[in-house]
């Protein structure tokens, strides 16, 4: 029987292009229910009042076809920390609501949730298990200049925005360092499996 009648729930993070969606997937492939918050997020920008809100904050030219356009939205938000914040007001208590809502009718033993920003919504506490993925700053900018979303002047900030790896790795339970192989990776993860099967429920806090 599941203690406190919910799923041991689990919180993936990480920097940009540290792997946190190669554990994430990886996850999946075992079985596991796993979550995107940034999926999430993205439904929401189809919702007609955060149309109208983000129109009224930085025009028609976040648009394309009549919906909002991620990738001109994201280049707006990332050049400044006041539209970024906008942003996240205006996305996170819903992305909130709706993890509760997966929460609540989930009948799974373990729920995955990969958050990019869990630490800096201050939310780890929601969470039984917090897993932070990392890599060098090196590693990063070699991955990202592999990625054709990012134009060269565009990954050095991207990277600004971030909270700092070494804060993040004070605030996890637990820490994996991804600057090898993937096949490494992997191996780290088949060693914690084990592990995450034997811990015990926390007292979470509610997420709303």
């Amino acid at each position: 029987m599941k203690l406190y009648n919910r799923p041991f729930l689990i919180a993936v993070t990480g920097g940009i292009a540290s792997g946190k969606t190669l554990v994430s997937k990886w996850f999946e492939k075992k079985g596991f229910k796993v979550y995107y918050s940034d999926k999430i997020g993205h439904h929401f920008l189809d919702d007609k009042e955060v149309i109208l809100k983000l129109i009224k904050r930085f025009g028609n030219k976040i648009l394309s076809n009549e919906k909002i356009d991620r990738k001109k939205l994201g280049n707006m938000v990332f050049n400044s920390k006041e539209d970024l914040f906008f942003l996240n007001r205006l996305l996170h208590p819903k992305i909130r609501r709706e993890t509760c809502s997966i929460i609540e009718q989930s009948d799974e033993d373990y729920l995955i949730f990969e958050i990019p920003l869990l630490f800096e919504n201050r939310i780890e506490k929601a969470f039984d298990l917090t897993i932070n993925i990392s890599t060098d700053k090196k590693k990063q900018v070699e991955r990202l200049k592999k990625d054709n979303r990012f134009l060269p002047e565009e990954i050095e900030q991207r990277i600004k925005t971030q909270m700092p790896d070494y804060d993040k790795q004070k605030l996890a339970d637990i820490n994996i360092k991804n600057n090898g192989s993937i096949n490494d990776l992997y191996s780290k993860l088949e060693n914690l499996l084990p592990i995450i099967r034997k811990l015990n429920y926390k007292e979470v806090v509610e997420l709303i």
